[in-house]
C-alpha cells in the first residue's frame, strides 16, 4: 500500500482525498499492467478479458483492476453480458504489456458504437515529483485549457499546463510533489468552467485525468475523474456546482402540500403538489437543510426533519406514515447517468401490514415474459420495512412481484405487468398501502436521468 495521493489538509477550501493501490497481483521485473476506464455514458457494467479469462469489470466513471502480466502481446476483449446471460463482445484488441507501464484503455461515447482509446502510462514518476496528464472524452470539437495553481490557489495566478482537445494524444508533465488547484476554461477562453477542490499531487506517481460529461445536476458541466495506480477513480467535481432537492408525499391524511428547505434564515419552498407526486426540484447550495411539509394554507405539518446535500447531488425526500411514530422522511440519492443497456432501480419499502399482521420485509421479483419468480435473476431479497435496496435490471419490460412470506407460504401482494425500464436513466420504485386498490396496495415508478440528455 502506497501513501495517500491527494492528502487532507486544513484549509478553507474541500480537499479531495485519494488512496493509491497496487493492483492485484505484485508487480516485477519486466512486467507492466492492463486496465479498463469505462467513459461511455450509458454502458452497462463492462468486463476486461485477457486471453479469454475475465478478469474484471466496471461501470461509467469507473476502472477494472489493474492486471500485472509479464510483456509480451495478448489478445483482449471488452464485453457485457445481456437479459440472455450471454456475453457479447464490444471490441478485441492486441494489447502488448510494456515494462513499469500501464496500457490504459478508454473506452467512452455512445455506447452503441463506442470508442477505444489505448493510453501508456508510467507506474511511476521521479523522485520529488509527479507525472501528470489529460485526456479529453467530454465530446467532439470541444477542446480545454487546463490551469494549475499552487500555493494561494487562485485561477489570477494559474499556469497554463495544457489544450487538450477531443481524444487527445496523452502527454505527461513532471510537476513538483505539493498541493494544487485545477482549473478548466473553453480553449482560448478566461471564463472558468471547472474548478476542483485543492488536491495533493504525491512524488513518484503518475495521473491520468479523463475530462468527461458530469451527467449530474449541472447543465453541460464537468467531472475530472483521476486515475492512478490504484484500483478506483476519485471524481473531482466543479466547486461552484449546486445540487438539487424534490419530495413526494405519500401520506394519505394529506393531499395538497408543499415543502421547504431552511437554512439558517434562508428558506427555499416547492411548488403545492398532490400526494403521490413529485414536487418540482428545488436548487441548493452544498450544506445540510431543515426540511418541513407544509398543508395549502402554509402551516408546518411537519418540521426539523435533516437532509445534506452535496455539489451535482440530487435527492428525494419521501415522506411516509411510520405506524410507530406517525410522519417520517427518507431520503433517497438520485442517480441520473442516462443509462441505456441496464438501470438501477431504488425500491423504497413502506409496507407494514398485511392481514392485520406486521410486515418486517418484503421480497421483490422483476421477471421477464416466460420467466418464473423461481427462475428471476432480478431479485431483491428481503428488503425491510421503511428501508430501501437497490437492483440493477437490464433494458426489458418486466412483470414485477411483491411477496411476503406467511408461515412459509408465498403471499403476491401485488404484482404489476408492463413495467417499462426501456428508457434512458434509472428509476425509483416506491411500495405502499393503498386502500383504494384492490389489493390495498400500490406501486408508484418513476424515472430519474440528467437534463443534459432530455
Amino acid at each position: 500500500m502506497q501513501g495517500p495521493l491527494f492528502k487532507t489538509a486544513l484549509t478553507t477550501s474541500l480537499i479531495a482525498t485519494l488512496t493509491a493501490c497496487s493492483g492485484d497481483d505484485s508487480s516485477s521485473s519486466q512486467s507492466g499492467y492492463i486496465q479498463l476506464y469505462n467513459g461511455s455514458y450509458n454502458s452497462p457494467y463492462t468486463r476486461l478479458f485477457i486471453d479469454d479469462a475475465e478478469r474484471s469489470g466496471t461501470d461509467f466513471g469507473d476502472v477494472t483492476t489493474r492486471h500485472n502480466y509479464s510483456t509480451n502481446s495478448y489478445d483482449v476483449s471488452f464485453e457485457y453480458v445481456d437479459a440472455n446471460d450471454s456475453y457479447i463482445t464490444i471490441s478485441e484488441q492486441t494489447v502488448t504489456v510494456k515494462d513499469d507501464m500501464t496500457q490504459l484503455w478508454v473506452m467512452n461515447g455512445d455506447f452503441s458504437e463506442p470508442t477505444f482509446s489505448e493510453l501508456s502510462v508510467p507506474t511511476g514518476g521521479d523522485e520529488g515529483s509527479a507525472n501528470l496528464g489529460f485526456f479529453n472524452i467530454v465530446g467532439e470539437n470541444l477542446s480545454f485549457d487546463v490551469y494549475l495553481a499552487n500555493d494561494d490557489g487562485l485561477f489570477e495566478t494559474a499556469e497554463l499546463i495544457a489544450s487538450p482537445t477531443y481524444l487527445n494524444e496523452l502527454a505527461l508533465q513532471s510537476f513538483d510533489e505539493g498541493y494544487y488547484t485545477l482549473y478548466l476554461t473553453q480553449s482560448g477562453s478566461t471564463d472558468v468552467l471547472f474548478e476542483s477542490a485543492t488536491v495533493y499531487l504525491n512524488d513518484e506517481a503518475s495521473y491520468v485525468v479523463m475530462i468527461r460529461p458530469s451527467y449530474a445536476t449541472e447543465e453541460n458541466g464537468i467531472t475530472l475523474d483521476v486515475v492512478t495506480s490504484s484500483n478506483s477513480v476519485t471524481a473531482l467535481k466543479h466547486q461552484n456546482a449546486q445540487g438539487q432537492l424534490r419530495f413526494i408525499n405519500t401520506i394519505d391524511d394529506y393531499s395538497q402540500v408543499s415543502f421547504s428547505a431552511t437554512r439558517g434564515s434562508q428558506a427555499s419552498t416547492t411548488d403545492v403538489t398532490t400526494n403521490d407526486t413529485y414536487s418540482n426540484y428545488i436548487e441548493l447550495d452544498p450544506n445540510s437543510y431543515s426540511i418541513a411539509m407544509l398543508d395549502e394554507t402554509g402551516s408546518k405539518i411537519v418540521d426539523n426533519f435533516l437532509l445534506t446535500l452535496e455539489r451535482e447531488q440530487s435527492n428525494v425526500g419521501i415522506f411516509y406514515n411510520d405506524k410507530d411514530y406517525g410522519p417520517r422522511m427518507m431520503t433517497v440519492k438520485e442517480s441520473l447517468t442516462p443509462s441505456s443497456y441496464s438501470h438501477k432501480v431504488t425500491v423504497v419499502n413502506l409496507l407494514d401490514s398485511y392481514a392485520g399482521q406486521e410486515i418486517s420485509n418484503v421480497d421483490v421479483v422483476f421477471t421477464l415474459n416466460g420467466e418464473t419468480v423461481d427462475d428471476a435473476k432480478n431479485i431483491i431479497d428481503g428488503i425491510d420495512q421503511y428501508d430501501q435496496e437497490d437492483q440493477v435490471v437490464d433494458n426489458e419490460i418486466y412483470t414485477t412481484y411483491v411477496l411476503y412470506e406467511d408461515n412459509g407460504q408465498q403471499i403476491v401482494l401485488m404484482q404489476q405487468g408492463d413495467m417499462d425500464f426501456s428508457q434512458e436513466g434509472n428509476y425509483i420504485l416506491i411500495l405502499e398501502h393503498d386502500e383504494t386498490s384492490s389489493t390495498g396496495y400500490k406501486m408508484t415508478l418513476e424515472r430519474t436521468v440528467t437534463d443534459s440528455v432530455e
